[in-house]
């Protein structure tokens, strides 16, 4: 497993708990839920989130881009983490009903699949988008 492969797979799985829990426990889980998704978006442009740090030391491999701009991986965590930090303000400042959670929740098990079968709906859409295979 790589690391882009590991940080999805927890990434997802936070959000899908976090869900859960803002649901049945208190609504105070889904800002875990908001900063998930708001340390996906800054990893994309950073390239660091502590996860990274923890997954290198465990030595799983890191891919890079072996081109000029960015990685898909850095795409997927821009529209994951959009996506998800998007419906958390939604929610939780805008008031909008809180079913608009579907959507992070599939991003969640979207992340998750993805990192098993190196395939999800976001990384095709960041290749059209023009981010770069990574190696």
């Amino acid at each position: 497993m790589t690391v882009n492969a590991a940080l999805r797979l927890m990434a997802g799985t936070v959000v899908l708990i976090s869900l859960v829990l803002g649901t049945v426990v208190s609504q105070n889980w889904f800002y875990l839920t908001g900063f998930v998704g708001l340390n996906l978006l800054q990893s994309a442009f950073t390239g660091w989130c502590p996860a990274i740090t923890i997954f290198k030391k465990l030595g799983l491999k890191q891919e890079s881009c072996n081109k000029r701009g960015m990685s898909v991986n850095q795409g997927v965590h821009i529209l994951a983490g959009s996506i998800i930090l998007g419906t958390v303000i939604a929610v939780m400042i805008f008031s909008v009903n809180i079913m608009l959670f579907i959507i992070s929740g599939i991003v969640g098990a979207s992340l998750i699949q993805s990192a098993f079968t190196g395939w999800c709906p976001g990384l095709t859409i960041a290749r059209f988008s023009g981010f770069k295979d990574t190696v």
